[in-house]
């Protein structure tokens, strides 16, 4: 199994146990959606943010090892 199907089935297994859980815990339903909706929300942040970060590091790698990100000529044409 590659990582990425691993990753997909983790973040959808927590978003399902998240939603089950408000689901069940004792709230109105606008209540419950507004969590729902409100914890989506902070996971998706999170997520943006990590690949962000990686992109970073990807882009640090990419010029430690001489080549150019935007589709340039690198350091062995020169």
């Amino acid at each position: 199994m590659s990582a990425q199907r691993v990753l997909v089935a983790a973040l959808s297994g927590f978003v399902a146990g998240v939603a089950v859980g408000l689901m069940v815990a004792p709230a109105s339903g606008s209540e419950i959606r507004q969590r729902i909706a409100d914890s989506a929300s902070d996971l998706a942040g999170g997520i943006k943010d990590k690949i962000r970060n990686l992109r970073g590091q990807a882009e640090e790698e990419f010029d430690n090892l001489g080549l150019d990100t935007a589709g340039g000529e690198n350091d062995y044409n020169s």
